[in-house]
């Protein structure tokens, strides 16, 4: 039986066991950090998601009361809601007027880049490089839809909601995505050398949807292992799996190698934002102390003395939403070791399932919302567990000084009577793979004065 579901889980993923393809030389081309923004900014590796004059018409299929606020506003007004409603960010290195996380692929078309996950804002300032805690994929691509079916004459009000491939979700709430299933997911329509299969099985047989928040990609270069269950290599390759787009030969996808070796060098390169607001200096050197004593053996030290353990910790132990750690099992991270991604297993993915890795912490307070599934928004909640909202909506904009993390309004439950667009807004806890408890040791080492403290010095790292 268990080697019969060895079988069974390396074919529903596209990789036969036994069978490998020939070598590729892996590159040895000199990084250049420049070139991979450039890169990633400038040269679409994607399928089309929308048309470039759509952005300006995508409002004509939204919700009664948003379409008519959206007819009345001013075109700047307008493109600042089509912005909020999609998470788009500012492109604010030069003057197309395209979001950050988009490619204008030629044809006057818009392809996705790296980030449009991994391009966010913080207190109304773009920062590439910080994840998105805006973005709505499924708000998107559903819209795109409703704006083609109303062109050819159809209802696009019965449209909403939609799915990927396999009926999987692109996300569960703003903010948040389904990213790494959609790697296992693409990964089934190809053989290891990549090249598109005839006839791919769904492998969401066995794998559990779960929403994840984009890491700060100033935080790649502390790890030895990526991935909040830090399973994955560092390498180039291991970061091109959401290259998989089904418009992308193996033949392409294989071809931008030695873009990926630029690009990791500009992800290796990126800079925690340094905290713009005032920081009472005596509190936080009491923060440092304490941190040292309490936090640091997890989560690492931190100016001169700067030491990061890549600590691991066990799922029992850490006590948060455990779908992410249950939705990938063993099998599955094997079988990538037989594909080009890992150049066949010879950069091996870690198929041992133990916890979640504790984050390093530089730039933490640009991160918001907090844990892996972004279930937290402030780290006031992060360090004090009973005081977490059950339910939470964020602002477009706002930064909270005191509480350090997004500003948002609370429900007892998510509202009736929304669209599937107006319920994502709303991150609820009680939702699948939305859990936000666990991490409970600032209540079992500090009161509440060294936590105070301790947040304080938070803001200088």
């Amino acid at each position: 039986m268990h080697a019969r579901f060895v079988f069974v889980a390396a074919v529903i993923l596209g990789l036969a066991l036994n069978v490998r393809a020939a070598d590729i030389d892996v590159t040895t081309i000199e990084p250049d950090p420049e070139k991979g923004f450039e890169i990633l900014t400038n040269v679409p590796m994607a399928d089309p998601v929308l048309k470039i004059k759509d952005l300006e018409r995508l409002w004509m299929v939204w919700e009664p009361d948003a379409r008519a606020n959206a007819e009345r506003a001013t075109p700047e007004d307008r493109r600042a809601m089509t912005f909020a409603r999609y998470g788009f960010i500012e492109r604010d290195f030069d003057d197309t007027g395209l979001p950050l996380g988009y490619t204008d692929d030629g044809q006057g078309n818009l392809v996705t880049n790296c980030f449009s996950c991994h391009g966010g804002k913080v207190a109304g300032m773009p920062y590439p490089g910080l994840g998105n805690s805006h973005h709505d994929i499924t708000a998107l691509v559903t819209d795109v839809a409703r704006l083609a079916a109303m062109e050819r004459g159809e209802d696009y009000r019965e449209i909403d909601g939609l799915v990927a491939t396999f009926n999987t979700p692109y996300n569960m709430a703003k903010g948040v995505s389904n990213a790494t299933m959609f790697a296992f997911i693409l990964g089934a329509l190809r053989d290891p050398n990549l090249d598109l299969k005839p006839s791919p099985t769904d492998p969401t047989l066995f794998l559990k949807h779960n929403d994840l928040i984009a890491p700060p990609w100033w935080h790649y270069k502390h790890k030895e292992k990526i991935y909040c269950d830090s399973f994955g290599s560092k390498t180039h390759r291991a970061i091109m799996p959401f290259t998989m787009s089904p418009g992308n030969t193996g033949e392409m996808i294989r071809s931008w190698e030695d873009e990926f070796v630029h690009i990791k060098a500009y992800i290796e390169s990126v800079q925690p934002p340094k905290y713009p607001f005032s920081i009472d200096a005596p509190l936080a050197e009491k923060g440092h102390e304490i941190f040292n004593r309490t936090c640091a053996r997890c989560h690492g030290t931190y100016g001169a003395d700067h030491d990061y353990p890549n600590v691991v910790v066990p799922i029992d132990e850490i006590g948060t939403d455990r779908t992410r750690f249950d939705a990938l099992p063993p099998l599955a991270l094997a079988a990538g070791n037989m594909t080009w991604f890992s150049d066949f297993g010879k950069h091996r993915i870690d198929t041992r399932k133990v916890g979640y890795i504790a984050q390093p912490l530089d730039g933490i307070w640009a991160k918001a919302p907090y844990f892996h599934n972004g279930s937290v928004p402030t780290i006031y909640g992060v360090m004090n567990p009973s005081e977490r909202p059950a339910v939470w909506k964020r602002n477009e904009n706002g930064y909270d000084q005191q509480h350090l993390g997004l500003v948002y309004e609370t429900a007892e439950k998510v509202p009736d009577g929304l669209s599937s667009t107006e319920r994502r807004a709303w991150y609820d806890t009680t939702a699948p793979s939305h859990g936000n408890g666990g991490h409970p040791f600032p209540d079992q080492e500090l009161d509440s004065d060294e936590k105070v403290a301790v947040m304080e010095y938070l803001k200088t790292l």
